[in-house]
């Protein structure tokens, strides 16, 4: 069980697995890197495949410093510091992929290539708002056990699956999740789009239609390529809900970015 070192900063929980290319995983708020149990599983025969316990999630500690975007950012860079890996493609899931956004900004040369599932520059509509608000009313609340049984419900299907999610969302305070919604809800990352300098995939759910806008923005804003995939009979919830068709579309990305020459 790898820990980041480093006596100036918390200690970030990490798995690391496999062989090739790098192909760090970030979750959202709370659920931590057993979201990524089935990428793991079907991308590590391929890849060098990485998973992250935000800090204040799961088993990684939470630090004293204030919670920022450019802070967890970091905190990514220190984990592939620990990895001795000097480049990596990210992919980032939901409020995870904010995450994703601001680490390729802040740190392009660490960033070979970004994958973002159902993941927005900005929370600018009624119904991702609403949903941030609730988060942030809930964790407000102290409501723990219905965050965890609604995400766990929403993301699997067996039991244990279910319980094992449920469990590991726990491990987060209330309050460090409402921190989360919270600068997740507040992030800008629209007009600094243009400082990505490497090839962006956006992966949206055929159901998830309330985030399918985003990707004019995407599309509109970096100047790298972007492409966009709609993943067919699922909603927000592709990492779980559809492993192999998820795995299957990083597998092609990763390998395709790989055959490309690296830019002068």
């Amino acid at each position: 069980m790898p820990y980041t070192k480093s006596d100036a900063r918390p200690r970030i929980y990490y798995e690391i697995e496999g062989n090739g290319p790098a192909l760090v995983f970030i979750h959202p708020p709370g659920m931590g890197h057993v979201t990524f149990r089935g990428q793991k599983e079907g991308l590590k025969p391929h890849f060098t495949v990485i998973m992250v316990d935000l800090r204040g999630n799961g088993r990684s500690e939470t630090g004293d410093e204030p919670l920022t975007m450019p802070v967890i950012a970091e905190d990514i860079v220190h984990v592939l510091n620990d990895c001795n890996v000097e480049q990596a493609y990210v992919c980032g899931y939901s409020n995870g992929g904010s995450i994703v956004q601001e680490m390729a900004i802040s740190f392009p040369d660490r960033v070979k290539g970004i994958i973002l599932i159902g993941a927005f520059p900005e929370v600018n509509s009624f119904l991702l708002k609403n949903e941030f608000r609730l988060g942030i009313w809930a964790t407000d609340k102290k409501l723990m056990n219905l965050i965890a049984n609604v995400l766990a419900i929403a993301h699997e299907k067996e039991t244990e699956e279910r319980k094992e999610l449920s469990a590991y969302v726990k491990k987060t305070s209330p309050v460090v999740l409402e921190k989360y919604y919270q600068i997740g809800l507040d992030y800008q990352a629209t007009q600094r789009l243009e400082k990505i300098k490497c090839p962006v995939l956006l992966v949206y759910g055929q159901h998830d239609d309330y985030v399918h806008h985003y990707r004019h923005l995407f599309q509109k804003y970096v100047s790298w390529p972007v492409s966009a995939i709609l993943v067919g009979n699922v909603a927000h919830q592709i990492p779980t809900k559809k492993v192999a068709a998820f795995n299957q579309i990083v597998k092609t990305f990763v390998k395709d970015n790989e055959k490309q020459p690296s830019p002068v």
